[in-house]
């Protein structure tokens, strides 16, 4: 990659604190637990047991910690490449974003809507969503200045989950789009 690529290319990250956050909750939850089961499986010999869970949920948290950590969205002047929490990273060509939405979601039960930002294809399939609870407003707003190939739309009004379902299925994820939602 040459200088003036490098220069020319933001990365955003996810918000850190909410690593922090859920490695607090773990261990408030996980500690006394495991002082429970340990105080119970010592006596009877099966403390092994018990340390050998713990083993496994210190990997688990590491993997999931290190996943988070790297997640992060890249835009140069030629592509998008986006580093998930799940699966491996993917490279979007900025050709083949067709158009962004940034709109501010608002979800059941009187939550302050977060914004988000969804990133399509020609074919309305979606190549990029960037959920306010994970990304800075900051890091939408940048990402979403960079796609300069596409047009982006910003939603003025804020939108509810049931209107987004009725309106672009296609956008949510599986458990976002239950039939009985768009009713």
């Amino acid at each position: 990659m040459g200088e003036a690529a490098l220069m020319d290319t933001t990365v955003v990250r996810v918000r850190r604190s909410l690593l922090w956050q859920g490695l607090l909750v773990v261990c408030a939850i996980a500690l006394p637990l495991l002082l429970t089961l340990y105080w119970l499986a010592i006596p009877v010999g099966a403390g092994w047991w018990v340390l050998g869970a713990q083993a496994l949920l210190m990997i688990a948290l590491v993997v999931a910690g290190v996943r988070y950590a790297s997640m992060r969205v890249t835009v140069s002047a030629a592509e998008l490449m986006i580093v998930p929490f799940l699966s491996g990273s993917r490279n979007v060509e900025l050709a083949d974003v067709a158009r962004a939405i940034v709109l501010r979601l608002r979800r059941t039960g009187g939550t302050d809507p977060v914004t988000q930002m969804f990133v399509l294809d020609a074919d309305g399939a979606l190549l990029l969503r960037m959920r306010g609870e994970f990304w800075e407003d900051d890091a939408i707003n940048t990402i979403a200045s960079r796609l300069v190939t596409a047009p982006v739309e910003h939603v003025q009004n804020a939108v509810t989950l049931d209107e987004l379902q009725r309106s672009n299925p296609d956008m949510l994820t599986w458990f976002e789009r239950r039939p009985q939602r768009s009713r």
